[in-house]
């Protein structure tokens, strides 16, 4: 179609704007994160003694020195994420355990707290006779 003048004439086309990047990452942990409570010792070493409480992100992938759980066929296995010979593995204060092909990271901890103490002989608010967590 051409017009009179001797010019095309031009299309109603509309560019969209250029789209917002996307957010950065935040140290805050990400919906779905799990949660896992350590049975033993065996990162003591890193002020961990039993009963810690870790939240794990399962988004992330594990890099070397971090500490992830991972799933070895029903067991759950926390130790810090190192490479052996040329393998995966997760090293711990009672030794060091190769992450096998079948096995699958589970999460990176993002946030490890505190257990909490128990009081002897002391009450909750309420009213039963089991010992306070504080």
């Amino acid at each position: 179609m051409r017009s009179e003048h001797g010019e095309q004439a031009s299309l109603p086309i509309h560019v969209e704007p250029a789209c917002a990047p996307p957010p950065r990452r935040t140290a805050t942990p990400v919906d779905g994160a799990l949660r896992h409570r350590l049975e033993d010792d065996a990162l003591a070493s890193l002020g961990w003694p039993a009963g810690t409480e870790l939240l794990l992100d399962p988004s992330r992938r594990p890099r070397r020195g971090e500490v992830v759980l991972a799933m070895d066929g029903v067991r759950r296995r926390v130790g810090i994420f190192e490479v052996q010979l040329g393998r995966a593995a997760l090293r711990t204060d009672h030794g060091s355990v190769w992450i096998g092909r079948t096995d699958r990271v589970l999460g990176v901890v993002r946030v490890a707290s505190a257990p909490l103490p128990v009081v002897a002989g002391e009450t909750g608010n309420t009213g039963d006779t089991g010992p306070v967590r504080r």
